[in-house]
């Protein structure tokens, strides 16, 4: 039936980041929450006038299926079209209002204060994270929280945080890194996939809460996710993106978390003495461990025990599936983590794998022209965003900063001339080179627009590049009416 009545075309949402966040925001526009698969149907010019994400095979009490909702479409397409003229025309008029600045706002401390006070309103005090439902680690506000550490309630918010993030049923404690999010409050039952970009954030969270806490456990568990990555996920080209949440079961039918859910069995390597241990001082959620308590001391010394468990899961079942793309941006954001690690802790080991992913990204996935969104292999896609060449600017910015080697100076300068001239447009500046995806909203990842402001703001005294009026005005504005979705914007006016 589509198509039979429709130009289907189907989007990666990895590969181009800008045109989904472009539909995604139509979505949560509508009032819907964004998600995927996003279905979202546009006319000849591509404009937006329906969407939604999941839809039932059959008709159900509160969602049509799928084909009702293709049959309608078709319907109201042929017989009365001025309908999704006039939803594309309130659609205009919204984002005219949107990204139009509002009156002048309070500046200074005062607004510095609301800021912080508005992100207070949704902190969970009793578990961490935010707000009292599933819990998304949202590290871009975790970053912007940091600077208030000095803050009684949020330095307590950031600890027990911290403290969840380490002991819980969100971190791996087998194999190292984090899984997505939980979909619980207390951080017990997690979507098992893997994200690199995830990753990447908390262990440079993680770092820095370290550096302000000198609590070893953060710094351990950072290093730990940092092995993850490079050991998990690491090819000749760069490093892969994600990592499934399925695995095959005993029946072999995909079954989420099966790699990672472990039973009694899986603890007969262990001796009396470590399982009596393990027993004292870790337990398990639904088949998944996590440490009873926070402390340093006894996460350390459950690992060997972890060791072992995990080399009898390997042996016994099949791992998930890893994505088979890197993307250009991500490597880079891990760059930068990797270089934040070695400023933290002095360790040489981070700045050797820093040095060694970028060269590896820089020779593949970048030129005189821009910065390229993903790699297959050797294949590399053609696409550019302004995520990737932001991403690249900060790991430049951070080798010069700690080595003082003009080379990256340069080629900073060349990237910032580069995001002018492909995403600048009446000084604002777009998620795309067309310059039609306009957002500055933080989601999983710190914002572009609003990272890029920062980068500006914090190497000033080596740029010389200062802010224009009008991304100033832009930004005041949107952190003023939306400020919990704005913390790397935030950071970028309170520096």
């Amino acid at each position: 039936y589509i198509n039979s009545n429709f130009i289907p075309i189907k989007i990666d949402k990895d590969e181009y980041s800008d045109i989904d966040k472009k539909y995604q925001f139509y979505l949560q526009s509508t009032g819907e929450s964004g998600g995927w698969p996003l279905n979202i149907f546009l006319n000849h010019n591509g404009e937006p006038f329906f969407a939604g994400t999941y839809f039932p095979l059959k008709n159900a009490p509160d969602k049509l299926s799928f084909l009702a909702v293709l049959e309608n479409i078709k319907k109201i397409w042929t017989e009365t079209p001025t309908e999704i003229d006039k939803v594309v025309k309130t659609r205009h008029d919204f984002l005219q209002k949107f990204f139009t600045p509002q009156k002048p706002l309070v500046k200074g401390d005062v607004a510095n204060l609301y800021r912080l006070t508005e992100f207070k309103k949704i902190f969970d005090k009793d578990f961490g994270g935010f707000r009292h439902s599933a819990k998304f680690p949202y590290v871009p506000a975790l970053f912007y929280l940091l600077t208030k550490f000095g803050d009684a309630e949020t330095g307590e918010f950031l600890i027990k945080t911290a403290d969840n993030l380490c002991s819980s049923c969100i971190n791996d404690h087998l194999f190292g890194g984090f899984f997505r999010y939980t979909i619980d409050r207390k951080w017990k039952t997690p979507h098992f996939e893997k994200m690199l970009s995830d990753n990447a954030q908390i262990a440079r969270f993680l770092a820095r809460l370290y550096e302000l806490t000198d609590n070893k456990l953060y710094m351990a568990i950072s290093r730990k996710t940092v092995d993850f990555i490079i050991h998990g996920l690491m090819t000749d080209y760069g490093i892969l993106n994600s990592v499934d949440a399925d695995s095959l079961n005993d029946n072999g039918q995909l079954s989420e978390g099966f790699f990672y859910k472990v039973t009694d069995r899986d603890f007969s390597v262990l001796s009396s003495g470590e399982l009596k241990s393990f027993l004292s001082d870790a337990g398990l959620e639904n088949g998944v461990i996590y440490l009873k308590e926070p402390k340093y001391l006894k996460a350390a010394a459950m690992e060997v025990s972890f060791e072992k468990i995990a080399r009898r899961v390997t042996a016994v079942k099949t791992p998930p599936m890893v994505d088979n793309k890197c993307v250009s941006g991500i490597n880079f954001m891990f760059v930068s983590t990797l270089l934040e690690c070695f400023e933290i802790s002095g360790d040489d080991w981070y700045m050797a794998q820093a040095a060694a992913l970028f060269q590896k990204v820089k020779f593949l996935m970048t030129d005189e022209f821009g910065v390229y969104r993903c790699a297959y292999g050797q294949q590399v896609l053609p696409h550019k965003t302004l995520e990737d060449h932001v991403y690249y600017l900060e790991s430049l910015l951070k080798f010069y900063e700690l080595g003082k080697d003009k080379e990256f100076l340069l080629s900073a300068h060349s990237v910032i001339n580069l995001i002018e001239e492909n995403f600048t447009k009446n000084s604002l500046l777009y998620l795309d080179t067309a310059k039609t995806v306009l957002d500055s909203f933080d989601d999983d990842k710190p914002n572009p627009f609003a990272l890029y402001l920062y980068l500006l703001k914090k190497y000033f005294h080596i740029l010389y590049l200062p802010m224009s009026r009008v991304m100033v005005d832009f930004a005041e504005d949107r952190v003023g009416r939306f400020p919990t979705g704005h913390p790397t914007m935030i950071r970028a006016l309170e520096l």
